[in-house]
């Protein structure tokens, strides 16, 4: 018979037999002993069944041990893992114990591995991500994850699928993610250069292994509790060098390069990034650039609005400083290339300590000259030229604001308007007052600047009540009154210099203005021009000095990015508003004219075009404006304002 003489046959009932006894299946052995008639085979049964009946009993001690285990005493709830399948806690030979973890892609288990009698972790991922792809390809990429092994990486014991959830499970590390380590306290220079050395240590390997992590991030990082142990965990977003990308970044949005968020495939720079911000949250808590959706953070790269680290911690060593800029530049061509090279850009220093639980104060090492200069980019030439090209066409703009307002006040003909190299003189002339209280705005700032520095800790130490009243407004609220208290000051402001522009519209009218219909003719109306310009100018500069000095601390400080760029856009429109209604009285108030005699009346030449002359006569009650050739009047040597007769 074949099955006596290959009792271990693969086909034999024996064989089978075995292999239910191994997966604590219910077996009837009545119906075994009947099957089995030569005798020889009887003694093997039943030894068999003693095997059995211990493997039975050994599964239900370790099942009622996990009943009874410490963790659900404190909290039942702790024990109630969402199993794979409704009425059993089990997946395949592991027992789930409870819910240790969840992510975008999979829900992590503390289990028990029964073949071995050990605890591991078990990711099952989820049935949506699993449903993108067949489960054998999704099983393919988990096993790949194996060939990792190093002590700074998690390590990866086996992947299967059963009951229609696909997972592995690997070492169930004990300790604390360094996302809860920082929300104990930021760490010092020393400490988060030893994380970044460690799981450069991780990276390299990773990388070597020919996969991207793609999700570097604090709740991915294990402090293990042996000794200190950084350990980088959750390959879930992890895929090989050379995949496709499948259009939306994968990862933690504000860990991603700026090249994913726009749709670039993933690099080992790309990952360098990740561990950069890493490194910037552990000394600070914050990130580099920061919002509140994908669209929010491609906006903020495109406009490189980040916080650079040096603002938020002038007390870290400049080479920690530099190294984590570099590994957090815009360009990926400008970030370290390898792992290799950013663990030896950190390794440029003494030896840093080991992570502490209990670490309080932070000192951090003394600065040493950085080996790996980081050079900011070079764009100062690119940005003083298109600074400059700015400044030419806003000087043409208010010239031309200045002119057209005059032209259309006095009904100025075509034929006489002035030509784009005369708008940017008038222009110039316009923007005057404003450019000297910008000046003096920007000299006031340096000289703050220059006191506090003077005065120093004691300095700080003055005006720390006052900054701690500020920071402890809301800054949404604080934002939006800048512009809306500067708004309502213009608004009086105007309504008190009203009759500037009742004046206007009587001229354009071709009223006889006398002083009973606009008050402020003459000397008062130049004069009250003045005041409003002088007044205009300062608020301007109220509008500039809160977007230059305080909108980048509002905007480290907000939750709110998006209300805060409203308010921003609405300073610089309401300074722009304020800028126009200032400069277009203007040259009626300080503009001199060409007085000449025509028909025995005192004119102004109020447009020339080479002999023909277009004049204003003082007083004229129509909206038509004479012209004469130069021959045909009599000049004076008089220069006089329109208004100032």
């Amino acid at each position: 018979m074949s099955g006596a003489s290959d009792p271990l046959g693969e086909n034999d009932p024996l064989s089978k037999l075995s292999q239910s006894i191994a997966d604590g299946e219910a077996i009837d052995w009545d119906e075994v002993r009947a099957l089995v008639g030569a005798d020889e085979l009887q003694q093997l049964i039943e030894h068999l069944r003693v095997v059995a009946n211990v493997a039975e009993v050994h599964r239900t001690q370790i099942a009622e041990t996990i009943a009874i285990s410490p963790a659900a005493a404190r909290d039942p709830a702790a024990t109630g893992p969402a199993p794979p399948r409704a009425g059993t806690r089990r997946w395949g030979h592991l027992l789930l114990v409870r819910k240790i973890g969840e992510g975008a892609f999979g829900e992590v288990f503390e289990a028990l591995d029964t073949w071995l009698d050990h605890p591991r972790a078990l990711k099952l991922l989820k049935p949506e991500v699993a449903n993108r792809a067949s489960a054998p390809q999704i099983l393919h990429e988990a096993r790949k994850l194996v060939r990792v092994r190093h002590p700074n990486v998690v390590m990866v014991h086996g992947a299967d699928s059963h009951d229609g959830r696909v997972g592995f499970w690997m070492d169930l590390v004990e300790g604390q993610t360094l996302e809860d380590r920082v929300k104990a306290g930021r760490l010092s220079a020393g400490e988060a250069t030893y994380v970044g050395k460690e799981l450069c240590r991780a990276l390299s390997a990773v990388h070597h292994a020919n996969l991207l992590h793609r999700d570097i991030k604090a709740q991915n990082v294990m402090r293990a509790s042996d000794g200190g142990r950084i350990i980088l965990m959750d390959f879930g977003a992890g895929e090989f060098r050379d995949a496709p990308s499948l259009g939306r970044p994968h990862g933690t949005p504000l860990y991603l390069a700026p090249e994913l968020i726009t749709g670039g495939a993933a690099t080992e720079q790309s990952d360098i990034y990740a561990l950069g911000v890493l490194l910037y949250f552990l000394v600070t808590g914050r990130f580099p650039v920061e919002g509140r959706s994908l669209s929010d953070l491609a906006l903020a790269h495109a406009q490189r609005a980040r916080r650079h680290l040096r603002d938020i911690r002038p007390d870290l060593p400049d080479l920690f400083v530099g190294v984590v800029e570099r590994a957090t530049a815009h360009e990926p061509a400008r970030r370290y290339q390898s792992a290799g090279d950013l663990f030896a850009a950190l390794d440029a220093r003494d030896p840093p300590t080991p992570i502490h639980p209990d670490t309080r104060v932070e000192k951090p090492p003394a600065p040493v000259p950085s080996p790996v200069p980081v050079r900011e980019p070079e764009r100062p030439l690119a940005l003083t030229i298109l600074a400059g090209f700015a400044a030419l066409v806003a000087i043409e703009v208010c010239g031309l604001i200045a002119s057209r307002t005059f032209e259309v006040v006095l009904n100025v003909g075509s034929d006489f308007e002035k030509t784009p190299s005369e708008y940017f003189t008038a222009g110039l002339h316009a923007l005057f007052p404003f450019a000297l209280y910008w000046i003096a705005g920007i000299f006031l700032v340096a000289l703050v600047s220059f006191v506090r520095m003077v005065l120093g800790a004691h300095g700080e130490r003055l005006l720390r009540p006052a900054r701690a009243r500020l920071d402890a407004l809301p800054v949404t609220t604080v934002a939006t009154m800048i512009p809306v208290v500067v708004a309502l000051c213009w608004m009086v402001v105007t309504w008190v210099h009203w009759p500037i522009f009742e004046t206007l519209d009587a001229l354009h009218q071709g009223m006889t203005v006398q002083p009973a219909a606009a008050p402020i003719l003459g000397p008062p109306f130049r004069q009250a021009h003045f005041v409003y310009s002088q007044i205009s100018a300062a608020l301007t500069l109220v509008l500039i000095l809160a977007l230059w000095r305080w909108w980048p601390s509002f905007e480290r400080r907000s939750d709110d990015p998006a209300t805060l760029r409203r308010m921003k856009w609405a300073c610089v429109a309401l300074s722009i508003v304020i800028v126009v209604a200032a400069i277009g009285p203007r040259r009626f108030a300080w503009e001199r004219f060409d007085v000449v005699v025509y028909k025995n009346r005192d004119c102004y030449v109020i447009g020339e075009k080479g002999d023909d002359l277009l004049l204003y006569v003082a007083g004229a009650t129509d909206t038509v404006r004479p012209r004469a050739r130069r021959a045909d009047v009599t000049p004076t040597d008089r220069r006089l304002t329109l208004v100032g007769r």
